[in-house]
């Protein structure tokens, strides 16, 4: 790395500074490294030969190796002498620290994964700390929220859902649904010729709704009743063998589809007090949304999403409205996207938010208001909304055959350029995306909106009749086969409203449907 120059042993040709010679310093002094950017009076160092050029760097940082193995990285990392443009173009961060890079400072990094860290950081082991036990990891499955998270969440409140489900045998009343509801298992025989029987009820697999239509979706969760996995989280390490199966409710009425899972069935109807929001010490009641008025949503107050499930309403204030996956959400959580340390949730109030701090998820501005996980060991920091994506999503119009997993790390063995399939625009590639490396399909979270975007919290697929607007049972759902609105003409791609499968007829809820159903010329197809 250092090369003596000729006729004096004091100086030498270093590659990082070839313009000049570096003279060699034995006495201690006090400077800023122009490597590793620390202010020290420790150890020898050199400075350029030019009077001219304030060059200095610390005889440790001249003597580095060029290349370095860390143990959590599985390339070689090469020594820059600067930090490269194509990091400087998404605004990288140190993989270590997450602080921000200094233009011309050094770095080591590898080029296969765009992964890069400071000098200080490099030889830092505190990124390979031994997690504690008993902390939920996130992102899970999306079919895992009942039981994952949920359910974890009844545990919490001292509720047992194994021990209940005796108790639940026969038909029973449900305060928010107009028939009683049945405790049906998805490994008995009725499961798999209803499944069976809806699965061929109609093929209009195009539609963006249609990617969970072969499943069973909760009305209080939004998320699907499948066959029972193995959970992502257990607070034990028993070794009790997973069932193949679940429990679930289910309207006893065969023509009416709603159905909870278990978990969600027995969420407490009231709250007095919320773990979640330690410092809002108001109670909450259980509300859910109208099932024949799909498209009457509510917001929840903390991932700013549209609901028509199960949620929480604070009994003082009418418009704190919290989703029942934001409520069963722990205080303190890991994430793959930051495996060293634990995530702990946040509010405004608990900290001071920097000007200009960026979700390490989206890269978009975490604001003053804005719930987020945020680490306290380093500059790590992601907004609930982003914290709470499902593990995986699903395309049938560019997917097929198997779920695209959110990446933190897309990079990954695959330099280059990444732009979503969906919107065509280009991506950062080191923010969180679905990405399939076997197809090489990408997408931002937010260009699936039914699934993992701002609709994903709203159950789809509700009939109706709007007589004023179409001749034909319509379904409510996003428009996905074509651009405009039919009524109005304007585009409408994306949006949600009502569509008639047979016509390929669009009718947009913002704008036409919104007055037709205040004159009250709907009516829903239970």
């Amino acid at each position: 790395m250092m090369y003596p120059a000729e006729g004096d042993k004091r100086t030498i040709h270093h590659p990082s500074h070839p313009e000049h010679q570096l003279l060699f310093l034995r006495r201690r002094c006090s400077f800023k490294c122009d490597a590793c950017g620390t202010t020290g009076a420790k150890g020898s160092s050199y400075t350029c030969t030019n009077d001219a050029c304030e060059y200095w760097i610390h005889e440790r940082c001249a003597s580095l190796p060029s290349t370095f193995k860390r143990e959590d990285h599985h390339h070689s990392l090469s020594l820059s002498f600067h930090v490269p443009s194509q990091y400087l173009r998404y605004d990288y961060r140190c993989d270590v620290c997450r602080k921000r890079l200094v233009t011309k400072h050094w770095v080591y990094h590898c080029e296969l994964c765009s992964y890069v860290v400071h000098l200080t950081c490099a030889f830092d082991k505190s990124l390979l700390t031994t997690r504690e036990k008993g902390i939920m990891e996130f992102p899970i499955n999306v079919v895992a929220v009942g039981e994952d998270l949920i359910g974890a969440f009844l545990r919490r409140q001292g509720v047992d859902t194994n021990s209940l489900i005796l108790d639940h045998q026969d038909d029973v009343d449900y305060e928010f649904h107009h028939h009683k509801l049945r405790l049906v298992s998805s490994s008995s025989s009725s499961f798999h010729e209803e499944e069976e029987e809806e699965n061929g009820d109609d093929d209009d697999d195009e539609e963006d709704y249609s990617c969970r239509k072969s499943e069973l979706i909760c009305d209080g969760c939004i998320t699907p009743i499948h066959v029972k996995q193995a959970s992502s989280y257990s607070s034990s390490s028993s070794s009790t063998p997973t069932k193949d199966y679940c429990y679930y409710m289910r309207c006893s009425m065969r023509s009416c589809k709603y159905c909870l899972h278990l978990a969600c069935f027995l969420l407490p109807t009231k709250l007095t007090s919320l773990p979640l929001l330690r410092k809002h010490d108001h109670s909450f009641l259980l509300q859910s949304g109208d099932k024949l008025k799909s498209w009457d949503g509510s917001v929840c107050s903390v991932c700013r999403r549209y609901t028509n499930g199960l949620f929480y309403v604070c009994t003082e204030c009418d418009e704190f409205i919290l989703d029942i996956k934001c409520v069963s959400m722990p205080d303190t959580m890991y994430h793959v996207a930051h495996p060293p340390h634990p995530l702990n949730l946040l509010w405004k109030e608990d900290t001071e938010i920097r000007a200009f701090d960026l979700c390490d998820g989206c890269n978009d501005v975490v604001r003053d208001y804005d719930y987020r996980y945020a680490c306290g060991s380093c500059d790590f920091t992601v907004h609930f909304q982003c914290a709470v994506l499902p593990a995986s999503t699903t395309s049938l119009k560019w997917d097929k055959h198997h779920p695209l997993p959110l990446m933190n790390d897309a990079t990954l063995n695959r330099p280059g350029d990444f732009y979503c399939n969906q919107c065509e625009k280009q991506m950062n590639p080191k923010r969180w995306m679905y990405h399939c490396r076997s197809c090489d399909i990408s997408f931002h979270p937010h260009c699936s909106p039914t699934t993992t975007g701002y609709h994903r919290n709203i159950k789809f697929g509700q009939k109706y009749v709007i007589p004023t607007a179409h001749c034909h049972t319509l379904t409510f759902q996003t428009l996905t086969t074509k651009r405009c609105c039919d009524v109005c003409g304007q585009d409408r791609h994306e949006d949600i409203g009502f569509h008639c499968a047979s016509c390929v007829f669009f009718i947009c809820f913002d704008t036409c449907a919104t007055k037709m159903i205040r004159d009250g010329n709907v009516e829903a197809v239970d």
